[in-house]
């Protein structure tokens, strides 16, 4: 291969083919590796909701939301007594 020739990867190729191959290319690549990115964001963010979701779980087991002292107008009601 002379020196005044540009040198191709694939010699069958015109340079206009090639520079649009390699912008596909790079096209390709770009928008593989920002699925990449937002796969690895969105694991992190699950990884993140399971750890809370855990939290939860353990934190609503056997307790009750209830004041631990009825109301007094509530055992009225109950007795039937005003």
């Amino acid at each position: 291969m002379s020196e005044s020739q540009p040198y191709f990867y694939n010699p069958n190729m015109s340079s206009e083919y090639l520079e649009d191959w390699l912008d596909k290319q790079r096209l390709h690549v770009t928008y593989f590796n920002k699925l990449k990115h937002e796969r690895a964001a969105l694991e992190q963010r699950l990884s993140e909701i399971d750890v809370i979701l855990d939290n939860f779980k353990h934190e609503f087991e056997g307790k009750l939301s209830f004041p631990w002292e009825p109301s007094p107008h509530l055992k009225y009601h109950q007795n039937g007594t005003k």
